[in-house]
């Protein structure tokens, strides 16, 4: 295997660990939540949850998009070499994500503990975008601005 190549799925596994995480905690709480392992809280506290969360996922989800543009804007505007501009590129990846992926945890939690669906819709529509921002090669590619000849480089 070439570390070009290596470079490319080792985004796809650090994107498919967090979308795995998050599935794996939606499935465990849907099983606690039809075990009724926990009584639901008050409808007022409930009714505060979703205010907090629907905000906080809509400030994330916001904060997020806006956070990576101007990450990617930044890594292109500075002409370092590929290895550079790739690792700038992952971590904002990953701040990226855990800021999509940080609302959907609290929306889970809020469904254990109160037992509303809803939060779990909120979950499931924060996996959703996660799962749509997969990352691809040709797109990494494009958003870096790498040449030919520097994707060869990475290749070798």
């Amino acid at each position: 295997m070439n570390k070009g190549s290596h470079i490319f799925k080792e985004f796809r596994l650090i994107h498919l660990a967090i979308i795995l995480g998050l599935v794996i905690f939606c499935i465990v709480s849907i099983v606690m939540v039809q075990l009724k392992l926990k009584s639901p809280v008050a409808l007022s506290v409930d009714r505060i949850l979703q205010l907090v969360v629907i905000i906080f996922s809509a400030a994330l989800l916001f904060a997020g998009f806006r956070y990576f543009k101007n990450a990617i804007m930044k890594i292109r505007s500075f002409k370092h070499d590929a290895e550079k501009r790739i690792a700038d590129y992952r971590s904002a990846c990953i701040v990226w994500w855990a800021m999509i992926d940080a609302p959907a945890l609290l929306a889970l939690v809020c469904f254990l503990i109160t037992g509303n669906y809803a939060f779990f819709a909120v979950a499931f529509c924060h996996l959703i975008v996660l799962i749509l921002f997969m990352p691809k090669r040709e797109n990494i590619i494009l958003l870096l601005n790498l040449s030919s000849q520097e994707l060869q480089q990475l290749e070798k």
